[in-house]
């Protein structure tokens, strides 16, 4: 009966879909199976558009399509992705007038191709920046990729004047402990660029990669910023407290965690752990930590009932970050 097939997972008509050309019945272990009709007739039209030259733009991608205007200048500006072509909405004569992007393509001989905003727009899409704003311009360029790194740069500390510290202020890393969606990572990247963070440390695994939907969420600071990659995290923060680093763990709830706004010197190199955006810091790198911070909640205007009950008990890890960031920094110069 109906409920019978239903209830095995089948679809109603059973017989039916073995009897269509194309289909094939699992192998029972749950293996792939044969190739469907739609599949077949989509490689078909594929192969017809190669060969009469009308692929569409994702079909003829070498690399990745960046897309927005910030993320593309900065990618011609920093010569840090190879980059294959360049495409601009017909009519946007704003981009086509553009000063960096016309001199960043003619430093790298690259010619503007002009093409319909639908093409941009199937382009950004089918590159998983679905329903994001591609500005009018898409680049086709290589992929970036983190930098291995096994321990922080050495930091030679100015002279005791007053002077010296405010030519040469500690430096502060911020190390991200498998932060893994990219609008966080963005936002964290563009907020670390502007506030003058050294760089950035990353997870080797679970980490979000460094997309294009990265860059257009950094405004583009991906492209020239310093982001180094390390394959276990609590070791490589273990080793910058050994050199001397003081390593901050950003841990809200912790017994013992200091108040950010109460940090007001800092005078030696530090870097700022900021964890995953549902499970916080792994109990090994909080570990490693040389000291825990947080962002205190505050009473005020519609938040000084603490009986209240609210599932907002916590800041959006980029947020945390720019207020952690800020304070650090502050103190550091």
């Amino acid at each position: 009966n109906a409920r019978g097939d239903r209830g095995r997972g089948r679809s109603f008509d059973d017989r039916g879909d073995r009897d269509r050309p194309g289909f094939e019945d699992d192998d029972g272990f749950g293996g792939p199976t044969t190739r469907s009709v739609w599949q077949d007739r989509h490689d078909e039209k594929k192969r017809v558009r190669e060969e009469t030259g009308r692929s569409t733009l994702a079909e003829t991608l070498v690399g990745e399509a960046v897309f927005g205007l910030n993320p593309v200048r900065e990618a011609l500006l920093a010569k840090r992705r190879q980059i294959h072509k360049v495409w601009v909405q017909e009519g946007a004569d704003g981009i086509l007038g553009d000063r960096q992007i016309l001199s960043g393509c003619d430093a790298l001989g690259l010619q503007i191709t002009t093409v319909s905003k639908h093409d941009l727009n199937m382009l950004v899409n089918q590159g998983g920046g679905s329903g994001r704003p591609h500005n009018g311009v898409v680049i086709d360029a290589s992929a970036l990729e983190p930098v291995p790194i096994d321990s922080l740069p050495k930091w030679n500390p100015p002279s005791p004047s007053s002077e010296g510290k405010k030519n040469n202020p500690p430096p502060i890393w911020l190390a991200l402990d498998e932060v893994v969606d990219p609008q966080n990572l963005g936002a964290i990247l563009r907020t670390a660029k502007f506030l003058g963070v050294s760089g950035v440390v990353v997870c080797a695994k679970n980490s979000a990669p460094l997309s294009p939907v990265v860059s257009k969420a950094s405004s583009g600071a991906l492209e020239s910023f310093p982001i180094k990659s390390v394959g276990v995290m609590h070791r490589f923060l273990q080793r910058c407290a050994e050199d001397g680093w003081d390593v901050f763990g950003a841990s809200g709830g912790d017994r013992g965690a200091e108040d950010v706004t109460a940090i007001h010197k800092i005078d030696k190199p530090s870097v700022l752990v900021m964890g995953n955006e549902g499970a916080g810091l792994r109990t090994n790198v909080r570990r490693a930590c040389t000291r825990t911070i947080e962002v205190a909640k505050m009473n005020g205007i519609g938040n000084d009932d603490a009986t209240d009950e609210t599932s907002v008990d916590s800041l959006n890890v980029s947020v945390a970050t720019g207020i952690i960031l800020h304070a650090l920094l502050s103190a550091a110069r």
